[in-house]
Order: structure tokens, then C-alpha cells, then sequence
């Protein structure tokens, strides 16, 4: 018996190099799953990769996952010292099989403020777990933390102040560096978007996914009627093909109140094809108000005509009215 506990050790230490490896050698990996097989084929390692997606045969979690989830047990409880590489690996394989166990994002989170782990790498790890589990809980609010933290970065962002900000309010000696900060956040809300999207398309009516969308861009983009806007845009098509999806209306919902909202208060930075820099008139607040109504009836009312019988559509139009 300790003959074969010594086996299974060796095994699962092999599989936690072999995901640690995977990763270094393969930074594109986009996706990860559990491939079906009840038991081990050949004298080969149970992570497969293809063409960058990474699986895990299933026959070795049993083994996989007590393994690295009594290792992180030990460690808190200063029974077992592992080093922070050791740390890496071993939360990285324990959340790509588990992503909701708590005490291992604790641990990242450590690792994070000691500069052991960048937080580029943290939302990584974070959006190939939920292309498995795009509901995981623990996930987003460890992501939205490592997002404060990022944002953090930026002395002028705290408190819901934002360097993505409109032109004409932006008021800083030095350009070329807010130009470059404007540029990372503006990089960072399109990569949630995008992250949002997949989790959303990966499970219908994600709360999870469309609540960390909302915060994304309260934190992230508020006063930015541009981002918003464009926003509204981009979402058309994913909603046309999830028409039973209510949390995609009500995500418009938001973004059509918030442009409201923004537009009561600023209409001068507004043109009748949306959002500008700096309009050459001002045009009136309630003109673009309707429209913005108008757009949404209309929009509600054809995918009516093309879906019917949908209640996600009845009860956006409702709202919306």
C-alpha cells in the first residue's frame, strides 16, 4: 500500500509539472476541458494539448485534485513549506480543476502582493477557468480584485475617478503618460468585454458574467459615454442570437440608462451619430434621448417580427417602453 501512495505521488507531481509546462511552453492556450477516460492509456501524460486547448484525461483527477488540494491545506496550516514556483503551480492546477475553492485564490492573492505573481498572469489563469466553469463565483470576484489592484496603479483612478475620460475634462501635465494610461484601461475593458462574452455565449443568462460586465465599466469607463455607446453597438449581434437570453436586455437596459443619465447631464459631447470628442453644436438633450429610444423600439420590434414568441423580447420592449 505505501508502495502504491508513493506511486500516486510521483504521478501527480509529474501532471502538476506537466500543466506548469504546458503553459511556459504554449502562452496561447485560449481553452481548457476534461477529456473522457475512465483509465490510463498507455505510459503518457494525461494533459493533452491541441491546438491551444488544453485537456486533462478525467482518470487522473481523482488522483489530481485531493493531491494539490491537501498540499494548499498543509501550507496554511504550516505543516508543509512550499516554496512560491511550488505555489504557483500548485493553485494554478488546483483552480483549473476547482476554481470555487476560496483558500487557493487567498493564496494567489498573497503571491500577487509580493510581486511573485503578476496580475496579467492572475486574469489569464482566470479567464481559461471560466471558458470550463463560466459561472465560477469565486472567479469573477477574485478577477474584480486583481482589477482594483491594476487600477490601483493609477493615483488619479481611485474612487470611481477615471484617467478614460472625456478630452474636454482631462487635466494633467504630462500627455504622453495619460495617453499611454487611457490606452492600457482602454485595452483592459475591451479584454472583459471579450471575457464577459465568451462566459455569457458558454452559459445562458450568466448572472455572474453580466454583473462583472456592469462593474467593469462603472469602475473602469463611468462618464465615458463613448465606451458605453459603443457598447450599446457591438451588443446587437450577440443579443439577435440569444433573443431567450433576458440578461443581455437587461445589460442594455443599463447601458441605455447610463447613456441617458450622461446625456441629461453633457449633451454638448454628444452628435446625432453618437458620441463625440466635442460636438461643433449642441445639440438638445431630449432630441437624442428619444432617439436613443426610438433605436431601441425599433431594434426590439424587428428581432420581435424575426423571434417570435420569445419572452426575453416582450419583456425587454416592456421595460424599454
Amino acid at each position: 500500500m505505501a508502495e502504491s501512495e508513493e506511486e500516486v505521488d510521483v504521478l501527480v507531481q509529474r501532471v502538476v509539472k506537466d500543466i506548469s509546462n504546458a503553459f511556459k511552453r504554449h502562452p496561447s492556450i485560449d481553452e481548457i476541458g476534461f477529456i473522457q477516460c475512465p483509465e490510463a492509456r498507455y505510459n503518457r501524460s494525461p494533459i493533452v494539448l491541441l491546438e491551444n486547448k488544453l485537456g486533462v484525461e478525467s482518470w487522473c483527477v481523482k488522483f489530481l485534485l485531493p493531491y494539490v488540494h491537501n498540499k494548499l491545506l498543509l501550507y496554511r496550516q504550516r505543516k508543509h513549506w512550499l516554496d512560491r514556483e511550488a505555489l504557483v503551480d500548485i493553485t494554478c492546477t488546483l483552480l483549473l480543476l476547482n476554481p470555487d475553492f476560496t483558500t487557493a485564490w487567498n493564496v494567489r492573492k498573497e503571491l500577487l502582493q509580493c510581486g511573485a505573481l503578476s496580475p496579467e498572469r492572475d486574469l489569464y489563469l482566470g479567464k481559461l477557468t471560466l471558458t470550463k466553469f463560466p459561472k465560477s463565483p469565486e472567479t469573477w470576484i477574485h478577477r474584480r480584485w486583481v482589477l482594483q489592484q491594476i487600477l490601483n496603479r493609477f493615483p488619479a483612478v481611485g474612487h470611481h475617478k477615471i484617467l478614460l475620460r472625456r478630452e474636454a475634462e482631462v487635466e494633467v501635465a504630462d500627455a504622453e503618460i495619460t495617453q499611454h494610461a487611457n490606452d492600457h484601461l482602454a485595452q483592459i475593458i475591451l479584454q472583459e468585454m471579450m471575457v464577459c462574452a465568451d462566459a455569457a455565449s458558454r452559459y445562458p443568462s450568466n448572472y455572474n458574467a453580466w454583473s462583472h460586465r456592469i462593474w467593469v465599466l462603472r469602475h473602469m469607463a463611468q462618464g465615458n459615454s463613448k465606451v458605453f455607446h459603443d457598447e450599446l453597438s457591438s451588443l446587437r449581434l450577440w443579443v439577435s442570437m440569444h433573443v431567450s437570453d433576458h440578461s443581455g436586455f437587461h445589460y442594455r437596459q443599463f447601458l441605455l440608462k447610463e447613456l441617458i443619465t450622461d446625456l441629461n447631464l453633457g449633451p454638448e459631447l454628444w452628435s446625432n451619430s453618437g458620441p463625440q470628442k466635442q460636438a461643433s453644436s449642441s445639440p438638445d438633450s431630449s432630441y437624442l434621448v428619444d432617439q436613443l429610444f426610438y433605436q431601441e423600439m425599433e431594434f426590439c420590434s424587428d428581432l420581435i417580427l424575426s423571434f417570435p414568441g420569445h419572452e426575453a423580447l416582450w419583456s425587454h420592449r416592456f421595460h424599454h417602453g
